[in-house]
Order: structure tokens, then sequence, then C-alpha cells
């Protein structure tokens, strides 16, 4: 329950040539706005500094790297960064994985090293959301003090309305344009969808989620192909589904879309990458698969063997409950923010 909300502006969408020049000799980080828009910049720093003197706040949260540009170096109460996932490690991934090493996304890199190995000088705690991105915040900077809390999702609205199930379909969830997510639809459909289609021709692959890039949007012309763009609510085509796809290559943090198909019963595959800080059992709460051709072999196991997938719906709903719902990690993130008032004083 909040007591007030505030609900900031977003940055302008233009700004002037020389600001974007300003921009460019820093090599600041594409979401810093002290260059590219100062006033934007001067104005959510003193909003915030504003709101924090009168209503007296005793610990400032700050919900990702992007929003800590506007606490830095300025507050003089104790604040702690939820930072999600590693900038670092996912771009790291994204250049071994794509093989993109350009000179651009060198110095991101370079820029995303630099902002992580900061963090100490800023806030009191790091919380990341799996060990795999704490352990390379740790690397950086080895005097921050970190904490893993790992995603949750709700239990009681991923859950199933006895909606019948369309036997040959398959769904992947997920903002699409976010790199990890645009590769995964992409890599499913040219190296994975065409042997399952091979085998089993009735096979439907639907791509559900927000902002699809061009080539996701492209991927519609391929038969039994479906990209849907932005759903109202993602649980009718989960729930439809015979089974749930995460052909992940690279990124980094805790899969969400993997704890609401699992909360809603359906069986999953998905690569090893998509399951990094998640506690769950390989062929007991999901089947796991790296290259395309164990992942279509994976998929047809499941589409041809129903009591198999029952029973992988069934432990995989079980698990998620017990360990990933919203009151599991919502307890450890308040004894997170107490244990911090009290060593703050």
């Amino acid at each position: 329950m909040f007591k007030s909300l505030t609900i900031l502006p977003d940055p302008p969408s233009s700004t002037t040539w020389w600001r974007r020049q300003q921009h460019r000799v820093r090599r600041d980080a594409y979401f810093d706005t002290r260059y590219l828009h100062p006033e934007y910049y001067r104005l959510i720093r003193g909003t915030i500094q504003s709101l924090a003197a009168e209503k007296r706040v005793d610990l400032l949260y700050v919900d990702g790297l992007a929003t800590a540009q506007y606490v830095e170096s300025t507050h003089a109460l104790p604040a702690f960064l939820d930072i999600h996932d590693s900038w670092t490690l996912l771009l790291a991934r994204s250049m071994t994985t794509q093989k993109r090493k350009t000179l651009a996304l060198r110095l991101e890199a370079r820029e995303a090293a630099r902002r992580e190995r900061a963090l100490a000088q800023h806030f009191s705690l790091v919380i990341t959301n799996s060990p795999v991105d704490e352990s390379v915040i740790k690397k950086l900077a080895p005097s921050v003090t970190t904490l893993t809390i790992g995603n949750g999702v709700d239990t009681e609205f991923f859950r199933s309305n006895g909606r019948p199930i369309e036997t040959t379909k398959l769904v992947f969830t997920g903002v699409l344009d976010y790199g990890p997510n645009e590769d995964a639809a992409v890599y499913f459909c040219e190296s994975i969808l065409p042997s399952i289609r091979e085998r089993v021709p009735t096979v439907e692959f639907w791509v559900v989620g927000s902002a699809p890039t061009a080539r996701v949007r492209s991927l519609a012309q391929r038969p039994g192909v479906h990209v849907t763009g932005s759903v109202p609510d993602v649980r009718p085509y989960l729930e439809s589904a015979a089974l749930f796809v995460c052909p992940l290559r690279f990124g980094s943090g805790v899969k969400n879309k993997i704890l609401a198909a699992l909360a809603m019963g359906k069986p999953v595959v998905a690569t090893r990458v998509s399951l990094e800080g998640l506690d769950l059992r390989e062929d007991h709460d999901l089947l796991v698969a790296d290259d395309a051709a164990s992942f279509a072999d994976q998929v047809l196991h499941l589409l041809n063997d129903g009591r198999l997938a029952e029973e992988l719906g069934r432990t995989g709903q079980s698990s998620v409950r017990q360990r990933y719902s919203w009151r599991v990690s919502g307890q450890r993130l308040d004894e997170a923010v107490h244990a911090l008032i009290r060593t703050s004083g």
C-alpha cells in the first residue's frame, strides 16, 4: 500500500544536434539524460529530492539502472538499487552468441562495466534477480553489498480457468524488441520449427508480446507462425497452448515468462540459459535442450506423450507455487529493507 504516488514525465522524444554530440563524446549509456535532456535530468533529480524531504523518507528504493542516474551522488539517505539483470553480462552474451562485436557494442559494453563497477559508491545494497548476475556485479565491484531475490509470479492471477487446449499449439511470450526475445523467436522459426512441422505438420507457433520488431513481424509469413503483437492478457494464449517454449540463446536475469507458464500448469521446453537463477529440475519440472535438433526432439516428445506433458505441468506448477510466489519474494525483499534501515541507524 502506497501513501502517495507521483507520476514522473517521460524524457522528451527529441533533442538538439549539439546535445547528441555531447552525449556521444562522453560515451554515456543510451538511457542517460544528463546531456541529451539536461532540463529533464535536473527536473527529475530535483523532484525526487523534494519528495524525499517533504515525505520524510527513510530509505530510497531505486528500480533499474536507468533510474539510478537521478539519485547518484545527491542523497544523504540510505538507498538500494534493484538492478534486475547485469547489463554487462547481457552485452557480453549478446556479442558472443550473435557474433556482433561492432565498435558501438564494444563501447556500450565498456560503459556498462563502468556503471556497474561504480555502484558501491552510491548504493548501500544492490539486488539482482539471479546468482549469475550477482556474481558478475561482485566481480566488477567487490566492495558492494549484494543480494539475490528471485522474481516472483502472481500464482493466483496465473491460474487455469479450464479453457480447452489446442494439442499442437506452441507459445512463446515476451517483449519482442528486447534482443534476447527477438533472437529466440527468429531462431525457433528458422532452426527448430521446420523440423517439428516436418513430423507434425499441424503444429502452430504463436509469438505473443508487445513491440515486435520488423524481423519478428516477418515471421508471420511462415507456415504455422502467428505474431500477435501486444495483447491485453497473455493468459488465454498460455492456457490454450499444448506447450510453452523458451529457446533463448543469451540474456541475463530470471525469466518470468517461464514462471508464468509453469504457474498455469503448462509443460515447458527451455534452454539452460533460460533457467539461470531458477531452482527448477530438469526432467522433473520441465525439459531442457540447448541445440536446435535436441529442442525439436523434446517438443515432439511432449506432443506425442500426453501423460508426460501433464505430469511436467503438474510438478512444474507445484515448484513455482512453493518457491516463486509473490508472497515468498516479497517476504525476502521486506526482510532486506528492514535490515538496511536497521544498519543505517
